[in-house]
């Protein structure tokens, strides 16, 4: 079934008709009120005058008027209806079952709602239990029995898993109905309100069933137009997408007159802006409100909610979504930023398809398995510094100067040796350092009681966002601390009892217990989580520098991602789990950012210049990567377009290094001269680039700059762990 647009009131150039808007409908509103004041004998004349030469709207307004024509029998009915009041139930059960008499027997009404009434009955004839859906019956009149049942019946050929399907239908005294199975369970809307959210993994679930459904249907030309909590029926866990066509075989059998019920097509919480703004429907709006329905399902409410549908659609059309890190915490960002492409204004922002949105959902996963499978394996019990190359034998250490420059350099941090060290890497030399006195480091931890090294020496705490310390996290020599996506676990480098290099680590922050990844002389270090918290990639000593592992961050064999000359760590995920960004030393000794897909294939470059780029983060969105650069002769924090850079806004002023998200994207923090500053960010996201609209210091630290970030935030950016150096 194509799509087709309803008509409007407006002629084109050419004579044909285009579609209605909201402004045209005041005016048909306005001449049929002030005609149904007038004296019936006088309507004609009024309407005629009023409608000028306008014939289109003459007909709109005269077809109007024609239904409520109390002479017309089929749209008779007692005065209480007259001003749009449903018959009394009992009245209207005594209808429906004399109409169907043989065919049905009606039980009882089970639901009542602005366009309808469901009652329970038995199908005689197949002896099984049906809902029967009688429309209100000013909405009846308004969309005409034979083109509703028309349109309806192309419904009927749908025949998913997931999509309740359409038994019968008919029109009966004056009465429009359809049949459907009888579920024996709960709408989602009533899960909604009894549990307010459900768990991520069944809200997931859920959606994709709701996706597949959709999908299948769009694939026959149908969009469903009213996708909500309330038309999705859960049995047995599983989600059946109800009324699937019904609004569409209104809008098209009665077009804009149902507005004349009270009755609107769509539910202003869950319509894309095109949709309610009466614009061009396609399967794409359907993808919104997936996303809509996600998002309540996650956070307890609907992305728009507002006191009335007039603001409800006002902040549809003007607001951004906020992201789902500001109200749960185990959300993981590749879901987060899903959802805020799923509820992407502009409909060629949004996924392309149902069937994509899904594919989302789960994108991570599909990439560990991949990644997985690619990689090669990174034997147990290796020896110590020989590295494993899928099919090529282990190789034994061969330490490079610029291997050598880096261990220096990290050695100095680390208080191995003196400053004369660091000095020598002129990125080092050129980034913004930490001038805070020692007292300025936050006090009073909750449960340590004491910073956890002494003087000189580095420790790693948890703070609020005024700098108060939260808890202290005892660690030798800790290094790039990580929080999760579900902000539940912690992972980082530190030295082990014995051990002269580096290896992983992972706390759980509730239960305070911690489990050792790595347990050798690779030197493992920057830790970075794939999108769902299954993998972490990271650094490994290898001969001619640093290569990126991955591995299980339950513990496991490491795989090999990729391995070149020279140093390579990396930064962070793509929010899809495809590919990291990782910084690169280039043969200069400089250093470039580069995109390494999760799958092993060769990398890209992203930013490669003469200065030196480094610490790159992707956005929540995916749309942009914030990352350190040289370029101006000192440190600075920039922001870039991503896939393709080319639109770079400058974040810092007077320096700055080091940039981390907040998880809703708006703010951005980073280190300037031993302060830690949130730059607050404008909400263009699509059609320009954020701007910074302020900065503000949130606390001094005695915060340790290398060239990976040293401190990670919590997704509502209520919390900081931070590497410093007492």
């Amino acid at each position: 079934m194509s799509s087709r647009e309803p008509v409007s009131l407006e002629s084109s150039a050419l004579g044909e008709p285009k579609r209605m808007t909201p402004e045209r409908w005041r005016d048909v509103d306005v001449i049929l009120q002030q005609a149904l004041a007038c004296d019936p004998g006088l309507r004609d004349a009024f309407v005629a005058d009023a409608c000028a030469s306008d014939e289109e709207l003459l007909r709109e307004v005269s077809s109007l008027l024609a239904a409520h024509d109390p002479g017309d029998e089929f749209l008779e009915r007692p005065a209480a209806e007259g001003l749009g009041v449903l018959a009394a139930p009992a009245r209207l059960t005594e209808r429906l079952a004399i109409a169907l008499a043989g065919r049905y027997d009606i039980e009882r009404e089970v639901a009542h709602g602005g366009m309808a009434t469901v009652f329970l009955a038995r199908d005689v004839r197949h002896d099984r239990r049906v809902a029967i859906k009688v429309l209100r019956e000013e909405v009846a009149a308004a969309v005409g029995a034979e083109r509703f049942l028309a349109e309806i019946r192309v419904t009927a050929s749908l025949q998913h898993p997931h999509i309740l399907p359409l038994f019968d239908s008919g029109g009966a005294d004056r009465l429009l109905w359809y049949a459907m199975p009888f579920v024996d369970g709960e709408t989602l809307r009533s899960r909604l309100q009894r549990e307010r959210r459900l768990p991520v993994d069944e809200a997931v679930r859920i959606v994709r069933e709701m996706a597949d459904a959709l999908d299948h249907a769009h694939s026959h030309g149908l969009v469903h137009r009213d996708v909500k909590p309330e038309n999705v029926l859960l049995q047995g866990g599983h989600a059946l997408v109800a009324d699937f066509g019904i609004a569409l075989a209104l809008e098209h059998a009665g077009g804009e007159r149902l507005t004349r019920t009270g009755v609107a097509l769509g539910t202003p919480q869950y319509m894309a802006p095109e949709q309610a703004s009466g614009g061009t429907i396609d399967a794409r709006a359907d993808v919104y409100a997936l996303g809509a329905v996600l998002h309540e399902m996650l956070v307890g409410e609907s992305p728009f909610s507002a006191s009335s549908r007039a603001a409800v659609l006002w902040r549809v059309r003007n607001e951004p979504a906020t992201a789902l890190a500001t109200h749960r915490l185990d959300v993981a960002p590749f879901l987060d930023a899903a959802v805020q492409r799923a509820l992407a204004k502009r409909p060629e922002d949004r996924f392309p398809s149902a069937a994509a949105f899904a594919a989302a959902l789960s994108v991570p996963m599909d990439a560990r398995a991949a990644a997985d499978g690619a990689l090669g394996e990174r034997p147990s019990g290796d020896l110590a510094g020989e590295r494993y190359d899928g099919d090529s034998a282990p190789r034994g250490r061969m330490v490079s100067a610029r291997w050598a420059l880096y261990a220096a350099g990290a050695a100095l941090v680390v208080g191995l040796v003196g400053g004369w060290a660091l000095a020598r890497v002129p990125f080092f030399n050129r980034q913004t350092t930490s001038t805070a006195p020692a007292n300025q480091w936050p006090s009073q931890p909750v449960s340590s009681g004491q910073w956890p090294v002494r003087s000189g020496e580095i420790g790693l705490a948890v703070v609020d966002r005024t700098g108060r310390t939260q808890r202290t996290i005892p660690a030798n020599r800790p290094w790039t601390p990580r929080l999760s996506p579900d902000g539940k676990r912690l992972a980082y480098g530190a030295f082990g009892s014995g051990r002269g290099t580096s290896d992983l680590w992972v706390m759980d922050l509730d239960a305070g217990t911690t489990q050792r990844l790595t347990d050798d002389d690779g030197d493992s270090n920057d830790p970075q989580w794939n999108p769902n918290g299954s993998l972490l990639a990271y650094s490994v000593n290898a001969p001619g520098g640093k290569d990126v592992f991955v591995q299980r961050a339950g513990g496991g064999q490491a795989r090999v991602l990729t391995s070149r000359d020279g140093m390579q760590f990396p930064s962070d995920w793509l929010r899809d789990g495809s590919a990291l960004l990782v910084t690169e030393e280039t043969a200069n000794n400089g250093y470039d950012i580069i995109v390494q897909p999760a799958d092993g294939s060769p990398a890209r470059p992203y930013a490669a210049t003469p200065a030196n780029e480094t610490a790159a983060r992707i956005s929540p969105d995916g749309h942009w990567v914030a990352y350190t650069s040289d370029e101006s002769g000192r440190a600075e924090v920039y922001l870039d377009s991503y896939p393709k850079p080319g639109r770079r806004v400058t974040v810092s002023s007077g320096g700055g290094v080091h940039p981390v998200w907040r998880g809703d994207g708006r703010e951005l923090y980073y280190w300037q001269d031993g302060a830690l500053v949130a730059a607050q960010l404008g909400s263009a996201w699509l059609d320009s680039a954020p701007a910074v609209t302020a900065r503000t210091v949130l606390f001094r630290a005695p915060y340790l700059v290398g060239l990976n970030t040293m401190y990670d935030v919590s997704a509502d950016g209520n919390r900081f762990v931070i590497v410093g150096q007492r």
